[in-house]
């Protein structure tokens, strides 16, 4: 009986696969004020020291900012619904300021509206009626009184106009048709171009006298 050769299994020779080169870590940088990415390497340990400090500070700074606005919304917005509500009691419309007290005295809310005004051309006629006044009336009349009217023209640095003093010279009872004539084109010059909301909080102190909780809205 013939015994069969064993048969060797062929081999398989495995082809070295290619390795892949490892890819280089990016190297860390930092935008400049030019714009230009420059190495952390290179960046000295304090002005990445400052950087760090700058940024969180103001990170948490518009954070706070953003929930101030957010909360001076909410508190006009409350104010402003309670006192519509006692007015439509009385089937009215609420306009103008307004003093909220808590019931034991100790808080004070207060809501006020500043309208911010300019003067249209009618101001500068108004200005020739004053002038004629002034050069009609004698010499011995009120010296202050025509250094008052004289100054509320007077401009700044800016070539602006103080409205106070503008808006001062109607409260004097002039006994002069011109003068009327000027203090009625005053009133027509006056135009409202914006209105502003103030809100401001207070609290009782222990001599009695209301102290003013400083956050400083208007400027938000």
């Amino acid at each position: 009986m013939k015994i069969k050769p064993k048969i060797q299994p062929k081999r398989r020779y495995l082809m070295d696969t290619p390795k892949t080169p490892k890819a280089k870590k990016p190297i860390p940088t930092r935008v400049d004020a030019n714009g230009q990415s420059i190495p952390v390497s290179i960046i000295r340990p304090e002005i990445l020291k400052q950087d760090s400090i700058v940024t969180k500070t103001i990170n948490r700074a518009i954070k706070l900012h953003d929930r101030i606005v957010a909360d001076k919304n909410q508190f006009f917005e409350d104010v402003e619904l309670y006192l519509q509500q006692v007015a439509e009691k009385n089937g009215l419309d609420w306009k103008g300021n307004a003093v909220l007290n808590s019931f034991d005295g100790k808080y004070r809310v207060e809501i006020r509206f500043k309208e911010r005004i300019q003067f249209g051309i009618e101001l500068q006629l108004a200005k020739q009626k004053i002038d004629e006044c002034i050069k009609a009336w004698s010499a011995d009349s009120n010296v202050n009184l025509r250094a008052i009217i004289s100054e509320a023209f007077q401009v700044d640095k800016k070539g602006e106009i103080a409205k106070y003093r503008i808006l001062r010279l109607r409260r004097y009872n002039i006994k002069d048709q011109t003068w009327k004539e000027a203090m009625e084109l005053i009133d027509q010059a006056i135009q409202v171009v914006a209105t502003k909301q103030y809100i401001n909080f207070y609290e009782r102190d222990e001599s009695g006298q209301f102290r003013q909780i400083v956050l400083n809205f208007p400027s938000l």
